[in-house]
């Protein structure tokens, strides 16, 4: 076994090189020059076939409606003594003498649909993987949700290499990948993710509240780069945990793919040997060794949208 790792992988790694030998990334990716005023990065483009599902908004409505632990100081107990005094909803609780003015508040916001103010309320109540903060959502319209999925040199404190990005436009989801053709190109990499954000973004994403998003912030910092990326997200990693832990061997994110969706990688590189294979390629110059890094990156945004699309559908079947 070779100090990089697995035999099959160094088999890979090896074909790779052969195959691509005087092969530049615009003979195989067919991207393009991304300018930035950071500088230029390389930018690849894919769009495909997924409509997203989403919790029917009635359904959402009615849910948080139900719940009358979202107003503070409504503990179980509490819901239930108001339950028997005839307060079955937070409308109800409109017309209670002590939880009247937050009961209207949120009757309101949700008659408004207004997702951020919802979602506050739920986040101050729930822990982040309550069905609850799925339930809200789905008051973000689709185009508001921004899939991402980040490749490194490392787990702190060293360049990325890959910044993948995924929308929904209409039935397709579009994946914008900016790749460093060298690490000079970082800054430029970061300055397009950016380009993706505004102040409507919701990022979605797999430990990307614990990793990418820290990590990007980190090589932001680095660069001078200034941007609040304080926004809504919805972390998939924790809501796949209550949903499947029982369920499932684990719920890394290959295992959601095989189980949820009968698909299987072939000539994936291991996440592990991602900085390996990035560095074969900046010491040679050949492009064999990045195809895989762009390719599972890719996956891993697209299944991001098919994992929010599974959760949405499995709990508006309940």
């Amino acid at each position: 076994m070779s100090s990089y790792g697995s035999t099959e992988t160094e088999i890979l790694r090896s074909k790779l090189i052969e195959t691509y030998e005087e092969k530049s990334i615009e003979d195989y990716f067919k991207g393009e020059e991304f300018e930035t005023k950071q500088g230029s990065c390389y930018k690849i483009k894919e769009s495909r076939k997924l409509k997203l599902s989403t919790i029917s908004k009635p359904k959402a409505k009615n849910n948080i409606l139900n719940d009358l632990k979202l107003i503070k100081g409504i503990g179980d107990s509490k819901a239930e003594i108001l339950r028997l005094k005839g307060y079955e909803t937070i409308e109800d609780l409109r017309e209670h003498p002590r939880y009247s003015n937050d009961a209207c508040e949120i009757v309101e916001i949700v008659e408004e649909g207004d997702f951020s103010r919802i979602t506050d309320y739920v986040s101050n109540r729930y822990p982040k993987s309550h069905p609850s903060a799925l339930y809200s959502s789905c008051f973000s319209p689709d185009e508001n949700y921004l899939f991402l999925d980040i490749e490194t040199l490392g787990l702190k404190s060293v360049p990325l290499i890959l910044i993948g990005v995924a929308s929904v436009e209409s039935k397709n989801i579009v994946v914008d990948q900016y790749l460093l053709r060298d690490l000079e190109e970082e800054g430029a990499a970061l300055e397009a993710f950016l380009s993706h954000v505004d102040e409507d973004t919701v990022f979605v994403s797999f430990n990307g509240q614990t990793f990418d998003l820290p990590y990007i912030k980190e090589r932001m910092r680095y660069h001078g780069i200034k941007q609040n990326l304080q926004r809504h997200h919805l972390d998939l990693l924790h809501f796949s945990r209550r949903t499947w832990k029982d369920q499932l061997p684990n719920c890394k994110l290959q295992t959601l793919e095989k189980h949820l969706f009968n698909f299987e990688r072939e000539d994936d590189v291991p996440s592990s040997m991602v900085p390996s294979f990035y560095k074969t390629y900046d010491e040679t110059g050949n492009i064999g060794p990045l195809i895989p890094i762009v390719e599972h990156n890719r996956e891993d945004v697209v299944t991001l949208a098919r994992i929010l699309s599974r959760l949405h559908t499995e709990l508006d079947k309940q």
